[in-house]
This record gives C-alpha cells, structure tokens and sequence, in this order.
C-alpha cells in the first residue's frame, strides 16, 4: 500500500533532465517552510480563500478564513470571514478537506439547542498541515491528519491507565474552549471541542491530531473522525467481539453500521442488525449483517425474536447435560450494542421512524437482550428520560455493561489501524457516507441527517 509521502505522480522535480526524482507533497510543504522560514509578505501561490499561506508568508496571525458557526444565544448559524489569532505554542493549523456531520450536533447547527458562545461547528475533520506550533512535535508541515472527536495526550490519568477514550485534555475536564479568532465585528471565536471542523481552517491542539499514511480519500477517512472509530470501537474496544459469536446492534446510522462491519471483521457468526430504515437495513446486510429487522414490525416481540435466533443449535442446558430446561435469562446476544439514541432534532417528513422518539425503548431492550454474562455497549446520545432495570440483577448479575461512545479507542493508536481497515477494503466508509455538501450547504447537510434521509453528510472544503 503506498504511503501519502509517496505519491504516485511527481510533484516536483530536482537535479536536471537527467537527475529528476519524485518528490512528495509533504517533503515540498516542508521544504518551502523551511526556507521560507520567518519572511512575511506575498508570495506566489495563494490559498483557496484568496491569501498567501501562511507555509509561504511564515506568520499565522491575521489570516482570514471562512468557517459555520453558531452564535452565542441566538439560532443563528451561518458561514462567516474568521480573523485567526497567534498560533498557540501547542496547536496545529491544518487546511480542512472534509468533515462528517455528527447527529450528537444536530440542534447546535439548526438552532434549536442553546449555545453559550460563537462557536465554529464541528468535533473533528480531515486536513493537510499547514502551520505548527513552537512546542509540536506529534505532526510535521505537509501530514494528513484526522482530527478525532477524542484526544489523546498519552499524559493523563485516563491515557496512563488504558483509557484513552477519557482522555483528560477533552473539554469538559475543565479544559475550556479557548478563542482562536474574531469576526470582522471583533466577536471572538472558539471552536466545537477546540476543534471546529467545519471551517476552511481547523486549528486543533496537538492532541487531536492523528497523522495517517495509508492511501484513503479524505471523505473516507471523515467517517473515522467520530463515528466510524465509535462504530468500530464497539468491536475493538473494552469488549472485543470474539469469533463464533452472536451480536446485535440496534440503529444502523454510521455508527451502528461501524459496528456491523467491525462484528463481521472479528468473525462473529451471527450479526443481527436493527433498523425502521428499510435503506439502512439493506445496506446492513451488504456490510455484514447475517440478518436485518424492522421494528416497527417485530413490535414488543422483537427481543423474544432475538433471544430465539440466539439460542443455538440445541435445547440442552450444556453440552453433555440432560436437563432440557433452559432459564431464557441465560440466552441472548453475546454483544448487543445500543446506537438508537433519541431524536435530538425531529425528523421531518419520515415515514419510517422508529418506535420511540425518546430511545428508552432501545436501551431497555439492549439491556434484556444481553444474554447473562454478555456485554452490553451503549454508545447512542440524546436519551430523554429514564428506564428502569432489576436491582438484584444490576447488583448480583453478570452482564458486562460498557458505556461511553469511544468503547475504549486510543486515537493516536487506532486511527491508523482503522485507516488501514479502510485503505484494504475490510472497513467499507465509503458505503457510509451517502452525501457531500460544499461548506455553503452544511446547514442543508444537516437537515438531511436529523431527517435520517442520509447514511452520513460530509461536508467537502
């Protein structure tokens, strides 16, 4: 598989008619920067948004790109002209390519969610590096990048113990959203996550960074961003799908979809697939469902459904027992992965809607479909209220339950694997992104994913 710093046509030549070499991308970037080093004014070569880069010019501040974004409390979200701040001593300029529209933000970019500041949209992307900081040393000038909804600082108590997926520098740990720029009326701009995806420029700490060397379309490698490595996690993470095994994942947006490819690329046998959406049942079944159901069709039967597809090829209690009689507690799934979630935003005009808007349904039937010693990953958002489970069996049962939407990914470690998955067709992201939109259409593209008339939108830059 060829690497990205070794592309399969010359981008320049050096030594002569008789000495000339390929040279990549990444190298020329990198050897402009270095010669270029601190001098500032215009040279030749302007970036897509009518400027000199700042790999030619040597400076970041002042550089003005466009970006959507949702304003401080107000519905308002639109593209508008970003002035950039200086370059923190710990962040990375990367020059966007695409990025996937994420259910989790579907009220933040349609206004019906409050925001408390002028925020640039977006918990990740693809993009080429343009400009790093003084302390950087993860990223080089030149990289591809994903810029993953997740961090990974390998400094935290999280990172040090396993955990990456909790990774410390996450906002939210009290790692504030930090101004990056202003708009042309001096209101300052921070980005979604300190990452902002949906901007010509996205300028992430180095954390988010994650350099990929396997040759895969930046649309592709969106999926990864957030909810292909999500998807895959489920399989990977915490509780890896073991061969032989049964697994049931309820949705199949991009993220249940991740889990049905990543169930059938750890050899599980059985991978039943859940969905109202007769589209995304189709497709289920293309990537590796053994079986799709609807369940506005199996209705209050679909757990015993399930249970009985689970129940092997015998009524004997174990092998060798006599005693017929099986407890049908004991059967179920061996995985059951919960990504339903609720309706953030509802959809408009769909007439294949699931059961229950407030995704209680689903994570009741996750729950009892887990079979007495299964794992349970629940990884779905926008749950509206509570449910209720057996105190004798949530405190003395033996069920695994394993929440949380990164199911244990290390970024820096898996996005490169999952790249790889993606560069060798074991891992289909192609399939999943059903949609493009340029940066000017990305409110439409997010209608399109709150309507669930789309697998995935990406937003090309």
């Amino acid at each position: 598989m060829p690497r990205r710093d070794q592309p399969s046509r010359p981008v320049g030549d050096v030594g002569g008619e008789s000495g000339r070499r390929r040279i990549s991308r990444r190298r020329a970037i990198r050897n402009s920067a270095a010669v270029l080093g601190g001098a500032a004014g215009l040279l030749a070569g302007e970036s897509a948004f009518g400027q000199a880069s700042a790999v030619q010019t040597g400076t970041q501040t002042g550089r003005r790109f466009r970006a959507f974004m949702r304003f401080a409390n107000s519905p308002r979200s639109s593209v508008e002209e970003v002035r950039m701040f200086a370059l923190d001593e710990n962040r990375v300029v990367v020059r966007t390519e695409a990025s996937q529209c994420c259910y989790s933000i579907v009220g933040q970019a349609l206004g019906t969610t409050q925001s408390p500041d002028t925020r640039i949209l977006g918990h990740g992307g693809v993009g080429v590096v343009e400009a790093i900081g003084a302390k950087v040393r993860r990223v080089q000038v030149g990289d591809r990048v994903v810029v993953a909804n997740t961090p990974y600082c390998g400094q935290c108590y999280m990172c040090l113990r396993g955990r990456a997926d909790r990774c410390q520098m996450l906002p939210g740990y009290g790692n504030a959203l930090v101004p990056i720029g202003e708009l042309a009326d001096g209101t300052r701009v921070v980005q979604h996550n300190n990452e902002g995806g949906f901007a010509e420029l996205m300028i992430p700490y180095e954390w988010y960074c994650m350099p990929i060397f396997y040759d895969v379309s930046p649309v592709e490698l969106s999926i990864l961003g957030c909810v292909g490595a999500c998807g895959l996690g489920t399989t990977f993470g915490v509780a890896p799908v073991e061969p032989g095994s049964d697994v049931a994942v309820l949705g199949c947006g991009p993220l249940g979809l991740s889990a049905v490819q990543g169930a059938r690329i750890k050899g599980a046998s059985q991978i039943i697939a859940v969905d109202p959406i007769r589209a995304r049942r189709e497709l289920a079944l293309k990537l590796g469902a053994t079986i799709a159901l609807d369940p506005n069709v199996e209705g209050m039967n679909l757990v015993a459904r399930i249970k009985d597809l689970c129940s092997g090829p015998t009524d004997r209690r174990f092998a060798g027992g006599r005693d017929t009689t099986v407890n049908p507690n004991a059967l179920g799934p061996d995985y059951v992965i919960e990504a339903v979630g609720g309706n953030i935003v509802p959809p408009m005009g769909n007439a294949e809607a699931g059961p229950d808007p407030t995704g209680l349904l689903s994570l009741q039937q996750a729950w009892d479909l887990c079979s007495a010693a299964g794992h349970l990953m629940t990884v779905a958002i926008g749950h509206q209220g509570n449910f209720t489970l057996p105190g004798n069996q949530w405190s003395n049962g033996a069920k695994n339950h394993h929440p949380g939407n990164m199911n244990g990914v290390s970024t820096l470690r898996d996005m490169s694997r999952f790249a790889r998955l993606t560069a060798t067709g074991q891992y289909n992201a192609k399939a999943l992104a059903t949609a493009t939109y340029p940066l000017d259409r990305t409110r439409e593209a997010f209608r399109v994913v709150a309507d669930r008339t789309t697998v995935a939108a990406v937003v090309v830059v």
